[in-house]
């Protein structure tokens, strides 16, 4: 293609040239998923489990509908797990440990709390305190391609968040420790 200079020197390109630099069809949206419980259930331990970009669209996320009526393709780019304690005090009826909290790419979600641990990204909180986390896609770059809307994220292209507590010290059994949130970052494009 070939380009003119300004006045000042600057390369301008001419009348009718073709350029895709900006699109005017993309959006970045942050999409939602509220209050899931994180609970001990039958066992002394935090279970681990993954939360990954596919959720935003097979949970789903409470935008997810919307969004996805109106654009053609989408990718998600970060993922934000908020953990507020429900039992934020110690207490003799109720026992702490620690939750450690990692990350993952693909669908190789961990499956025991020493493959969270390893991470080398892992975190630590005792379980009567809150945290957040955020993942990006920076860790997997087939997480940049683009999806169709009305597909879920391929498990080459997806990224995630885990987490899960040590047998010891056990934590009290049957009890909720967690209130979780996930909030993605979601970009659209191709609106229909």
């Amino acid at each position: 293609m070939r380009k003119t200079k300004t006045a000042k020197g600057k390369s301008q390109n001419p009348v009718g040239a073709f350029s895709i630099e900006n699109a005017g069809d993309q959006i970045v949206k942050r999409m939602t998923i509220a209050g899931q419980p994180y609970a001990t259930g039958a066992g002394t331990v935090l279970p681990v489990f993954g939360v990954d970009t596919d959720l935003v669209q097979s949970a789903p996320a409470a935008e997810w509908a919307s969004f996805a009526a109106r654009y053609q393709q989408y990718r998600v780019r970060a993922l934000r797990v908020t953990g507020k304690a429900t039992q934020p005090v110690q207490s003799a009826a109720i026992s702490h440990s620690v939750l450690y909290r990692g990350d993952f790419i693909g669908s190789a979600v961990p499956s025991t709390f020493t493959q969270v641990f390893s991470d080398e990204n892992v975190r630590q909180v005792a379980t009567s305190r809150d945290f957040v986390d955020i993942v990006t896609w920076k860790r997997n770059p087939n997480a940049k391609l683009w999806n169709p809307t009305t597909a879920a994220v391929p498990a080459a292209n997806k990224f995630g968040w885990a987490a899960g507590s040590p047998t010891l010290p056990a934590l009290t059994t049957a009890t909720t420790y967690y209130a979780l949130s996930y909030e993605y970052e979601v970009e659209f494009r191709g609106s229909q």
